[in-house]
């Protein structure tokens, strides 16, 4: 437990859901794609309220590790932070948590980065960050 709270140091818990049954494969276990969705707008979120502008679209999803699977009833806590920014990028890291509903144990489910760009009005790329000057 205590390599786990290390590793979420300077992270946010943006959301937290429970994991129902028609998110379950025939084995029990989370639809992974269901907990990508689950990180794709959570990391949308965060990285909106971060850097106040909202006009942004995931362009990548790297570094994807799958580590525990999430069980029915289930409550997966997702948490970020900006990695890194780019002329009109930026990149989330995320991790999430799942915890058993009786038990309370903890278990890391998944981490990966979320890659956004900011658009402007027409749909393009747009140059946020080095209007920010960063």
């Amino acid at each position: 437990m205590e390599t786990l709270e290390l590793n979420l140091k300077g992270m946010d818990l943006v959301t937290q859901h429970i994991v129902m049954s028609k998110e379950l494969n025939a084995h029990g276990n989370l639809f992974g794609g269901i907990m990508l969705a689950w990180i794709d707008e959570a990391a949308a979120l965060y990285a909106m309220e971060k850097i106040a502008y909202t006009n942004i679209v995931t362009v990548h999803m790297d570094d994807i590790n799958f580590k525990y699977p999430g069980r029915n009833g289930d409550i997966i806590q997702i948490y970020a932070a900006i990695e890194k920014t780019g002329k009109s990028s930026l990149t989330i890291k995320t991790m999430c948590i799942s915890i058993n509903s009786k038990s309370r144990v903890k278990n890391e489910v998944i981490n990966c980065k979320v890659t956004f760009v900011c658009l402007d009005a027409g749909g393009k790329p747009f140059p946020y960050f080095d209007m920010l000057g960063n």
